[in-house]
């Protein structure tokens, strides 16, 4: 009797995940999706008439969605994961002008997200159009991304920036990432290395 009550909230359960296995799978044969890759939860949205890759290993969590605008490419790596209310995008609009005029007649600003191998991206990370994160990185939860984040490195807050190394790497690979994105580093790293500055 027991198992009788449980089939209708089993049913229940498969019905309501039924529309977002059909939709992953149309992604699948969309975009140039490993076969390993995981859609972890609901409401992934993947849109756009540009391309989106995903390697091998990797996952998204659920309500993240990616928008690969016209002639740009979302580039996943292998062994990525990507937690939930993720949003990477490829296109904004310019801040800086009248937006009471007509949407077409807006600028935009438009580039290609790559994401490296092994890279954690914590929930509610938002990436914008242009950046590069490299392998390895960590960006912490609730970041905005706005410049491209070096390999081996741990980035958070708004805007991103860099606050730590992995500390595997050794000095001098460190020193050539820290003059390479200055622009991402935090205060801290900044006045640790101010002899390395590169724009003096």
């Amino acid at each position: 009797m027991k198992y009788l009550i449980k089939i209708p909230a089993m049913i229940r359960w498969l019905i309501a995940r039924w529309p977002d296995g059909f939709r992953y799978l149309r992604y699948k044969r969309k975009y140039d999706i490993h076969r390993t890759f995981g859609f972890g939860g609901h409401d992934i949205l993947f849109y756009g008439p540009g391309k989106i890759s995903c390697g091998e290993g990797s996952y998204i969590g659920r309500y993240s969605q990616i928008l690969s605008w016209e002639g740009c490419r979302v580039s996943i790596g292998n062994s990525c994961a990507i937690s939930h209310f993720v949003k990477i995008y490829t296109m904004n609009n310019e801040a800086d002008q009248d937006f009471r005029i007509p949407d077409s007649q807006r600028r935009i600003k438009t580039g290609d997200v790559n994401i490296g191998d092994h890279v954690w991206i914590g929930a509610s990370v938002f990436i914008n159009q242009g950046v590069e994160i490299g392998d390895n990185s960590v960006i912490g939860a609730n970041s905005v991304v706005t410049r491209s984040v070096p390999p081996h490195s741990i980035a958070v807050g708004v805007p991103a920036k860099v606050i730590k190394f992995k500390h595997y790497i050794d000095e001098r690979t460190k020193q050539e990432l820290i003059v390479r994105h200055w622009d991402c580093l935090c205060d801290k790293l900044r006045v640790e290395y101010s002899h390395l500055n590169p724009r003096p």
